[in-house]
C-alpha cells in the first residue's frame, strides 16, 4: 500500500491535501535586480549575501546529478533551459532565510557537537575506519570548502534540523488526511459495462480512388521505402565450424569415459496444482485420498481444472512450501497444502528421476563438446586464413568453400532486422553490422567485423537500392487499410460518445446495452489499477475512479476496444493504517508544511539577483 500511497502523495489530489490547512505561499520570485553589490555576490535574500563561490559549488552539483541521469554534463543553455540555476538559488535563498530564523531564535550546536558528528562520520573514514584527518582535508578540497567554511555549513545545517523539529516534528497528520490516503489506497469500485468494438458498428463507407490519392500524398512520408542494401554475409565463430567436423565414436567413447561424472541429470517432477477455496472442497479431496480415489476421478466429480505447472526440478520452484510437498510424493499421487487464498491439491503426474546419465542418454552432449572444443581450437587458424584470402581478393564464395562456412545474400536496412539470427547474430550485433554496411561503398573491400573474441562477419556489398516515395499502385492496400482503420476508430470513439450521452440523460443501462446489441455485465470489486484482465484495465479503472456511484464514462483498452461504464458500488475498507504506513503519511505531511513554511520565507524575503554575476559564473554571454 506504501506504493500507492506515493502515487498518491505525487497526484494534484495528494499535493493539495498535503497542504490544505496552510494558504498556498508564493514559491520562488524575483523581486528585483541587484545592481550595487560586489563582484562575489550572486544574489541577496533578506539582507544575506549568496556568494558566487556558494553558488558555483552547489550549481556544479546539480550539475554532476543532472549527467548521472542525462548522460552528459549540461551545457550552460541547456542547464538555463532545464531550470538548474533557478532551482540552486531556490534552495539556497531557502537556507539562508530558515539559517537567518534560527540565529534569531538561538538555534545551534557547538564545535564539539559537531566534531563528534566528524569523527563518527564515515565519509571522512581512513583506511583502519577512524577519522583521518587527510581524507577530511581531500574531501573539503574536492568540494571546495576550507575548515571554517565547512564547520559554519554543519552549524547552518543544524540550525535548520532544529528549526523544522521544533516546529514541525510533532505535529500528527490530521484524521482526514489518514482517511483519503487509505481510501486511495485500498477502496474498489464495481461498475456495469458494456464492451464496444467495431464487430458492432455498420460499415464504414471505402475511401474513393481520389480520396486514396489524396490521402497518400498527405501522409507520404508514412509509404515511403527504406535505403536497401543488398549484401553477401560470411559469419565465423567455433560453434559453426563445429557443425562441419564428424568426430569418431572411438573418441567420443573415451571422452565420456574420462569425464562421466559431469554428466549428472537433475530430477524433474510434472506439476499441477488446483485451488480449493471452499472448505467442502477441500473436505470432498480428503475423503477422496482416504478412499483411495485417483486425482483424475476428483477432477471429473468435481468438475474442476487444474493448472500445469509443467517439469520442473525442485530448485526452480521458488515457492518452498510446494517444491517440499511435490518432491514428497510419488508418480501419480497427490497431497493437500495451505494456499494464499485457502487450500490448495498438489499433484505429481510424471518423474524423470535423476541421477548419473549412461554413455547412450549422454553421448550427444559429449560429442557436442568435442565439437565446439575442436572448433575453439580452430577458431584462430581459420580467421587468420580468411584474412590472408580477402587481402588477395578472393570471392566469399570461394573463401566460404574452402573454410566449411556459408554466404547469404541479404537485403539489410538500416536497423539490420534482416541480419538477426545469421550466424547466430543478435539484434544489437546485428545492428552493429548494419552500421558498417551502410558506411561501407559500392566496390570496395570492406574490412572484417569482430564482434567478440569468438565471433566475426565479413560482406560484401553488391548494390543499394534508395530510399523513395512509393506510387499508389504500390502501396494501393496499405493505403486502403490505413484509411478504413482510421474511420473506423472514428466511429467507434463516436458511438461510445453516443452510449455515454443516452446513459447520462437517464436511460437505463441494460436498455442502453440492449439498444445498441450490446450485452450488459456486471465487473468483480476492482482498485485503482484494474482487475489484471484485459477488460478491467488501468485506464479503464482511472476512469471509473473519477467519480462516485452513478459516474458515467468510457475508456478504451490495449484492443482498441471501448469499454462503457456506470459505477454501481464503492468499496471502502475500514482497517486503519499501518505504522508505517501512518509515518509515511506523517512524515509527508510535515515536510508540505515545512516546504510551505518555507516558500513563505522566502517570498517575504525577497530574493534579488545581480544578473551580470549570475551569468558571469553560468558561463553565459555578459551581453
Amino acid at each position: 500500500m506504501l506504493d500507492n500511497l506515493r502515487k498518491f502523495a505525487t497526484t494534484l489530489p495528494g499535493k493539495i491535501l498535503g497542504a490544505f490547512l496552510l494558504i498556498g505561499l508564493a514559491g520562488f520570485g524575483v523581486s528585483g535586480v541587484l545592481t550595487s553589490v560586489g563582484a562575489n555576490t550572486v544574489a541577496q535574500v533578506g539582507g544575506r549575501d549568496i556568494s558566487s563561490l556558494d553558488f558555483q559549488r552547489a550549481y556544479q552539483t546539480e550539475l554532476n546529478a543532472t549527467a548521472q541521469q542525462i548522460g552528459q554534463v549540461p551545457t550552460p543553455e541547456l542547464a538555463l533551459q532545464l531550470g538548474i540555476p533557478t532551482n540552486v538559488l531556490n534552495r539556497l535563498a531557502t537556507e539562508k532565510v530558515l539559517t537567518s530564523l534560527g540565529n534569531e531564535y538561538g538555534l545551534g550546536v557547538t564545535d564539539e557537537r559537531i566534531s563528534e558528528q566528524l569523527r563518527s562520520d564515515p565519509s571522512f573514514g581512513g583506511t583502519l575506519g577512524g577519522f583521518d584527518r587527510d581524507t577530511f582535508e581531500l574531501v573539503l578540497q574536492r568540494n571546495g570548502y576550507t575548515e571554517s567554511e565547512f564547520f559554519q555549513s554543519r552549524r547552518d545545517a543544524a540550525r535548520r534540523e532544529q528549526l523544522a523539529m521544533a516546529l514541525f516534528s510533532e505535529l500528527p497528520a490530521p484524521d482526514t488526511m489518514e482517511l483519503l490516503f487509505r481510501r486511495y489506497g485500498d477502496d474498489q469500485r464495481i461498475i456495469n459495462y458494456m464492451i464496444l468494438s467495431t464487430d458492432n458498428l455498420l460499415p464504414v463507407a471505402e475511401p474513393t480512388e481520389e480520396e486514396l490519392a489524396e490521402y497518400l500524398a498527405a501522409n507520404q512520408t508514412d509509404y515511403r521505402t527504406e535505403e536497401t542494401r543488398n549484401v553477401d554475409v560470411m559469419v565465423l565463430t567455433p560453434e559453426i565450424l563445429a557443425e562441419g567436423y564428424e568426430i569418431p565414436e572411438a573418441e567420443i567413447i573415451a571422452e565420456y569415459d574420462r569425464t562421466s561424472q559431469n554428466y549428472i541429470r537433475i530430477e524433474r517432477r510434472t506439476i499441477s496444482q488446483l485451488p480449493l477455496p471452499a472448505d467442502a472442497t477441500v473436505r470432498w479431496f480428503e475423503l477422496g485420498q482416504q478412499n483411495g480415489k485417483s486425482f483424475e476421478t476428483l477432477l471429473e466429480e468435481t468438475g474442476l481444472t487444474p493448472t500445469s505447472l509443467g517439469s520442473l526440478a525442485q530448485a526452480a520452484i521458488n515457492d518452498s512450501a510446494l517444491a517440499e510437498a511435490a518432491f514428497s510424493l510419488e508418480e501419480g499421487e497427490y497431497t493437500i497444502i495451505p494456499g494464499v487464498m485457502g487450500q490448495r491439491a498438489i499433484y505429481v503426474s510424471e518423474i524423470e528421476p535423476g541421477g548419473q546419465m549412461s554413455f547412450e542418454q549422454a553421448r550427444d552432449q559429449v560429442e557436442d563438446r568435442l565439437r565446439t572444443a575442436r572448433g575453439r581450437e580452430d577458431y584462430i587458424d581459420v580467421l587468420d586464413s580468411i584474412e590472408e584470402q580477402r587481402a588477395a581478393f578472393i570471392e566469399l564464395d570461394e573463401i566460404a568453400a574452402g573454410s566449411g562456412l556459408t554466404v547469404q545474400t541479404i537485403d539489410v536496412t538500416a536497423g539490420g532486422a534482416a541480419l538477426e539470427g545469421v550466424g547466430g547474430m543478435t539484434a544489437a550485433e546485428a545492428s552493429e553490422v548494419a552500421q558498417r554496411i551502410f558506411a561501407g561503398t559500392d566496390g570496395q573491400l570492406t574490412p572484417s567485423v569482430p564482434l567478440s573474441a569468438n565471433k566475426t562477419v565479413w560482406f560484401d556489398l553488391n548494390s543499394t537500392e534508395e530510399a523513395r516515395d512509393q506510387t499508389l499502385d504500390e502501396v494501393r492496400d496499405e493505403v486502403f487499410a490505413d484509411i478504413m482503420a482510421e474511420r473506423q476508430d472514428v466511429a467507434l470513439s463516436e458511438k461510445a460518445t453516443e452510449i455515454v450521452t443516452a446513459l447520462a440523460s437517464g436511460e437505463p443501462f441494460e436498455m442502453v446495452a440492449v439498444n445498441n446489441n450490446l450485452f450488459p455485465e456486471i465487473s468483480a470489486p476492482f482498485d485503482r489499477g484494474g482487475d489484471g484482465s484485459d477488460t478491467i484495465t488501468q485506464a479503464v479503472a482511472t476512469a471509473a475512479f473519477g467519480g462516485g456511484v452513478g459516474h458515467i464514462g468510457s475508456a478504451r483498452t490495449a484492443s482498441g476496444q471501448f469499454v462503457v461504464f456506470e459505477v454501481t458500488t464503492i468499496r471502502t475498507s475500514e482497517e486503519p493504517l499501518s505504522a508505517s504506513e501512518s509515518q509515511f503519511v506523517t512524515n509527508n505531511y510535515r515536510n508540505n508544511l515545512f516546504s510551505d513554511f518555507a516558500g513563505g520565507l522566502r517570498s517575504d524575503a525577497e530574493l534579488r539577483i545581480n544578473q551580470t554575476v549570475l551569468r558571469q559564473v553560468l558561463g553565459l554571454d555578459a551581453n
